[in-house]
């Protein structure tokens, strides 16, 4: 599915400004309210007292001027909506928000769950004057940012190498890069997926563990932490630009949560067990094995810490 059915659109677009449409008036093919997380009532679907949904105006006026943003509430994913934008608008200072995406797209295929106004899903475009193979470590880049607008929150995270922040060996978010060759470098498209306030029926469709900003004590809005994540991106971004990934090579080190344990690292079908050493200056994964040192590129890769029954 790439766009929702106009009947469903026009759906969430009275629930939006009303909190409630009727169910007559709910579309009666493709996705159910009690998928998205909506509560049906009296002859009603209602969004639920606890859901703040995004406010346009607020962010647009919080954010720089010359970055476009779009806010959907019900896409396949912002990636995908990114790729399908950027024939048209370029993608370069795009930021695209949903409340709900259907697909959402992890690393592997994995899809990404939540209801509908509970979590943060963005993408962000983004136009290095770079060469693809100058690009190694951005996904960590971005890592990095979300980590420094957490902790504004009091929030403890680590990072897992290629794409997770974690808490606790919890999944906390999940970032997808996917980079696009243009005429003067390349369009980084930045997908960001944040665990705000996952409730138990999605929580438990997710193949691992998982976390939540509000189970860990953190009351920020999710508007604000929109801001918040794109600020920490944009001063990320520029000292990437002009400096690479060097300066950031130690951070990440520092803050993985997986540095020198024993691990299983997964490339496509098979699993190998070896000692985590870091990442290098191309973002690779440094991984030991029987006292060799190899580097591992991200693509149909992850890594698990390895427990005591392996």
């Amino acid at each position: 599915m790439t766009t929702p059915e106009p009947a469903l659109t026009d759906a969430l677009l009275k629930v939006r400004e009303a909190g409630y449409v009727l169910s007559e008036d709910w579309p009666r093919h493709g996705v159910t309210a009690q998928e998205l997380g909506l509560h049906e009532d009296a002859g009603t679907v209602r969004l639920p007292a606890d859901v703040q949904l995004h406010d346009l105006h607020y962010i647009q006026n919080s954010l720089p001027q010359q970055l476009s943003v779009q806010l959907l509430d019900y896409t396949d994913s912002t990636n995908s909506e990114m790729m399908r934008r950027r024939t048209k608008f370029g993608g370069a200072d795009q930021l695209i928000l949903t409340e709900y995406q259907s697909a959402g797209r992890g690393r592997r295929g994995k899809v990404w769950f939540g209801d509908y106004g509970r979590n943060i899903a963005m993408t962000l475009g983004i136009e290095f004057p770079l060469n693809l193979n100058a690009l190694g470590g951005l996904s960590s880049v971005v890592g990095l940012a979300l980590l420094q607008a957490l902790e504004l929150e009091g929030v403890d995270a680590q990072l897992k190498w290629p794409n997770d922040v974690w808490v606790k060996e919890q999944k906390l978010a999940g970032i997808l890069v996917e980079l696009v060759p243009t005429k003067i470098g390349t369009l980084a498209i930045v997908g960001i997926g944040i665990n705000v306030d996952l409730t138990n029926v999605q929580a438990s469709k997710i193949d691992q563990s998982v976390t939540t900003l509000r189970r860990l004590g953190a009351l920020i809005s999710r508007d604000d932490l929109v801001v918040a994540v794109h600020a920490s991106l944009r001063k990320n971004f520029e000292v990437y630009s002009s400096e690479g990934f060097a300066p950031f090579l130690d951070a990440f080190n520092s803050a993985h949560c997986l540095q020198d344990r024993a691990a299983i690292l997964v490339l496509g079908t098979e699993s190998q067990q070896g000692i985590v050493r870091g990442i290098d200056i191309t973002g690779g994964l440094r991984f030991e094995q029987n006292g060799a040192t190899r580097i591992v590129t991200s693509g149909e890769v992850s890594l698990r810490p390895l427990t005591t029954e392996e």
